[in-house]
């Protein structure tokens, strides 16, 4: 046992301040957990050492009261208190904020781990320890005890205190102590002309009106509002915010009083005016000072009145809209927006003028709507200018990654001015929208199209997009037309001017399109101009612009199918010849939705389709054959894995778009999908057999489309060339722990189970993968190190738990699977974990009479045949899983999951549950829970709702506990 005197202790703490950590460390922790450190740190700290013990001595101090304070006897308790508070007292003068700090939190905790009903007041109890009197050596710890208790009490969940009690001793303060407390804030602000003191009296004052807004009731709030606006501490809040010094905690204090105020309260008409008349009042006073603030491009006042102003409305926004007394806030609202140095309060701006849209969209006022016509528009005008993009990086976009990332932050600002164009779109007509663009893009592009003016058209594009969505759930036809004229106007300049090809302008045009407007596009007119357009965006050498035209192509083909389908082998011959192009599955996507739209498509084009990709995969597997036997350069020899993959990715994605349908009228269709797969398996098993060997990720490619052709194919496809396909994939999983190819028997479980004729190879298939499998994770440290394999592992159990039970439960392999789930128990790795769990919470229900997750009943004697070779590991698997649960998760969902997995194995009849949670109780630590939580679970085992409870509390203790560290 480690030998904790003072003089160990010293050397330590003076070992780690000399940055030897390691050999500290471990050593302090252990200390911090020992019955001597109350002592030993209450003696060090009583006898006034080396300055440069003092923070170390506190911290660890400060972590026992937080940790250990409530495990204490009552004889304990009072001396320890007492001799804290004496050390508090002495070291809460020190000038360094970080011993003071200290001190704050060891008074705070003291005070909350012995509150009960009949305590004082925290100010009481501070003024009967120290003095409290205006510059005394105590102010600073007095502000910062008021500073920083409403927030422990709110957030710090550190505390061991219950959330019931928690909630009691907020609402006592709260009842007995806010009023006193607002007082004293209020003297020491009249007290004082010393801007420090009122800088830490409006910080403190924050504080308590979060306190406030986190337990205040409607009721409360009503009353609280009155009061507060008329007490000297409020208004001299709302007179500092025109001081520099105490602006930016004047305007935290009052943004923090609109937060109080419930949003119906404030939207009542009962609202006394004379409330807002002394809010607006004030306000209306800094006007002149944003004014000179934005004029000099002062960036902190900006941003400080932004926020004051967007709160303000945001909160008040009914009573700015229906009383014209208020017109001025609205004006001023709009002349910041659109001010040039308001650029960086985008976000603030939007915020206020989301709310008033979604207000008036709410009141649907026809009148009111109309009254604010004019402030609409100039709040499209404010839109487009903080949309214009900056003239030089314009010019360099795409040729340079430094610059698209540059550019990329800049873009910010426009994705809030599009919010607010989609809002707008909501309670005005879109055409109404389009038409002002129109006629600001008349004015600044159509007549000159110099720099200035195309930079106006992309903005103007860009905040299109936004409305697209509402043109066509409103069936705005005049809209429609105006758009089609828009993009008309751009296509018929695009080859003569030289701005219109610049990389930006083309990538808003095509992102524009592809966000919506390719479904509103059918114009016979419109159609041949736009797709020859596009395949000019789909050849451009920057990856964003091709990008996007390919996924404008996609959306194109998806809405205007007979325009495909008229068009088709025009279609097929692009899909030939731009096989480079790097997002080709976009091209192949917006044809095959075509061609897989019917039954009749499909019989007449789907053969056509796949014969492409066929002919292309055949042509790549005789180069790459060539090259990997002359070993020519590897850079082609990639080039073309490539393109291979990219063919069996547009196969797999066609497959995809293929309704699902078992009915005997769609035979043929499934055949069709059959017999295309069986012609390609050859070229599918030389990628699983030769290529993988260069590029593993091949195999997730063959998978997905295996995997489609299964759910589309069912029954048709035959038993022989399953085979050939399981045989191939074990082939390659023996020598290459792939996970595809456990996921391939993954996905012929849910497809296959329920045909009889599967029902040998897909149990052979199990065998083998689960017999592989445990040569590649011989260990627990293999779970982590491989956790894709270690998912998938557990996932093709879970699958066959659920659809194909007997065929797990008759496995030669069932031992050997039960031994790997004890060992994966306390698994790290968040997805890994949450897959592994919900097999073992599948195992533990397989015992249970029955439950709807099986699509399969599991006959009784199988059942048995499981129970027996279950039983012996409940010990084990009962210990290790509440051992994870103590040990922690790195995900609250994962915690979730052991918690489920408690709750199935406590449900188990056959099991003596109670006698297995004693052992949990015996061999883990004794602190978690007390004696009386422990019988009261113990009592009450057989009960869910009880076992939920207590495993909840279990591993929030737990976690509290991980958190001491």
């Amino acid at each position: 046992m480690a030998d904790f005197s003072i003089e160990n202790v010293c050397q330590a703490i003076h070992a780690f301040n000399n940055g030897q950590v390691e050999k500290a460390d471990a050593f302090l922790r252990n200390f911090s957990q020992s019955k001597e450190a109350w002592g030993t740190c209450i003696q060090i700290l009583q006898s006034n050492p080396d300055s440069s013990l003092v923070f170390q001595v506190l911290r660890i101090l400060q972590s026992k009261i937080l940790y250990d304070f409530i495990s204490l006897n009552p004889q304990e308790i009072q001396q320890i208190y007492q001799n804290c508070i004496q050390i508090i007292i002495h070291y809460s003068v020190q000038n360094q904020k970080s011993t003071r700090i200290q001190c704050v939190l060891m008074f705070i905790y003291l005070y909350l781990y012995t509150y009960n009903p009949q305590t004082k007041s925290i100010l009481e109890v501070i003024s009967q320890l120290v003095d409290c009197q205006n510059n005394s050596a105590h102010q600073n710890f007095l502000f910062d005890i008021l500073e920083t208790f409403p927030e422990e009490i709110i957030s710090n969940k550190k505390i061991i205190i219950e959330d019931e009690k928690r909630k009691y001793i907020a609402q006592d303060i709260k009842n007995k102590q806010m009023l006193d407390i607002i007082q004293f804030l209020q003297q020491r602000w009249n007290n004082s002309t010393d801007e420090n003191v009122r800088f830490y009296v409006l910080r403190a004052y924050k504080k308590w009106l979060e306190f406030m807004k986190k337990y205040i009731n409607e009721d409360e709030a009503i009353q609280f509002m009155q009061l507060t606006t008329q007490t000297p501490l409020f208004k001299g809040a709302l007179d500092s915010i025109i001081i520099e010094e105490l602006q930016n905690k004047a305007v935290d204090v009052i943004c923090t009083f609109f937060g109080i105020i419930p949003r119906n309260i404030s939207d009542s008409p009962s609202l006394d005016p004379q409330i807002i008349k002394i809010i607006f009042d004030e306000v209306y006073k800094t006007f002149a000072l944003c004014k000179k603030a934005l004029d000099e491009d002062l960036s902190d006042e900006i941003h400080n009145l932004t926020r004051l102003y967007s709160k303000l409305g945001k909160k008040f926004i009914c009573k700015i809209l229906l009383n014209s007394q208020l017109d001025a806030f609205l004006t001023t609202m709009i002349w910041i927006f659109c001010h040039e140095n308001s650029y960086n309060e985008s976000e603030t701006m939007t915020d206020f003028w989301i709310k008033m849209i979604k207000t008036i969209r709410i009141m649907n006022d026809v009148q009111l709507q109309s009254k604010f016509a004019l402030t609409f528009e100039q709040l499209i005008n404010g839109c487009v200018k903080n949309s214009k993009v900056n003239l030089t990086l314009l010019s360099e976009y795409g040729l340079q990654s430094k610059i698209e990332d540059e550019f990329e932050q800049l873009l910010d600002t426009r994705s809030d001015m599009k919010e607010i164009i989609e809002e707008l779109a909501t309670i005005i007509q879109p055409n109404q929208i389009l038409q002002h663009l129109g006629l600001i893009l008349k004015q600044e592009f159509i007549g000159k199209m110099d720099d200035s003016g195309w930079i106006t058209f992309e903005a103007c594009m860009y905040l299109i997009s936004g409305i697209v969505k509402q043109i066509t759930l409103k069936n705005d036809q005049i809209g429609v037309q105006y758009l089609m004229e828009i993009i008309k106007l751009y296509l018929d300049v695009y080859s003569q001017q030289s701005l219109a090809s610049n990389n930006f302008i083309l990538k808003t045009v095509f992102k524009t399109i592809s966000q919506g407007c390719a479904q509103l596009i059918s114009s016979n007119e419109l159609l041949p101009l736009l797709f020859n357009f596009i395949t000019i965006g789909i050849h451009h050498k920057v990856p964003s612009v091709q990008k996007k035209a390919t996924k404008a192509f996609q959306l194109i083909c998806k809405q205007n199918q007979n325009f495909v389908l008229m068009h088709l082998s025009q279609f097929f011959d692009l899909i030939v010849k731009l096989q480079q192009v790097q997002n080709y599955d976009n091209l192949i996507k917006g044809v095959a939705n075509a061609i897989c739209s019917s039954k009749e498509t499909m019989q007449n084009y789907y053969l056509k389709l796949c014969s492409i990709f066929a002919q292309n995969l055949l042509q790549l597997q005789k180069q790459i054959e060539e090259q990997i036997l002359s070993n020519m350069s590897i850079d082609s020899l990639e080039d073309n894995i490539v393109q291979f993959s990219k063919n069996i990715s547009c196969l797999a994605y066609a497959n995809s778009q293929i309704p699902a349908n078992e009915n005997e009228d769609f035979l043929e269709v499934r055949i069709l999908i059959v017999n295309v797969y069986k012609e390609l398996w050859p070229m599918l098993q030389f990628g699983m057999e030769r290529i993988v060997l260069y590029e593993s990720s091949i195999a997730e490619k063959i998978v997905r489309y295996t995997k489609h052709t299964f759910r589309k194919a069912f029954n048709a496809f035959s038993v022989d060339l399953l085979t050939q396909v399981f045989q191939c994939f074990l082939n390659v999983y023996r020598q290459m722990p792939i996970t595809a190819c456990i996921y391939i028997a993954e996905v012929s479980a849910t497809v296959f189970y329920k045909y009889p004729e599967y029902r040998n190879i897909l149990s052979e298939a199990f065998e083998n993968l689960c017999n592989i499998t445990f040569q590649h994770l011989p260990q627990l440290s293999s779970f982590e190190e491989n956790p894709d394999l270690t998912e998938d592992l557990f996932g093709i159990l879970v699958r066959y738990g659920r659809y194909t039970p007997v065929l797990l439960l008759q496995s030669p392999a069932l031992t050997t699977i039960l031994q790997l789930t004890l060992m994966a128990i306390g698994l790290k790795h968040v997805s890994a974990a949450k897959t592994f769990y919900s097999w073992l919470e599948v195992a533990f229900k397989i015992l249970k009479p029955q439950d709807d997750i099986f699509k399969t009943q599991v006959p009784q004697e199988y059942k048995e045949k499981f129970q027996q070779i279950f039983v012996p590991f409940v010990p084990q698997y009962t210990s290790k899983l509440f051992e994870a649960l103590r040990k922690g998760t790195a995900d609250e969902e994962v915690e979730e999951y052991i918690q489920d997995c408690i709750l199935a194995l406590s449900q188990l009849q056959f099991l003596d549950y109670g006698k297995l949670l004693e052992g949990v109780f015996e061999e883990g630590p004794q602190n978690i829970l007390t004696a009386s939580e422990r019988k009261s679970w113990l009592e009450q085992s057989k009960d869910s709702q009880t076992q939920k409870h207590y495993l909840k509390l279990y591993s929030r203790r737990c976690v509290q506990n991980a958190l001491r560290g």
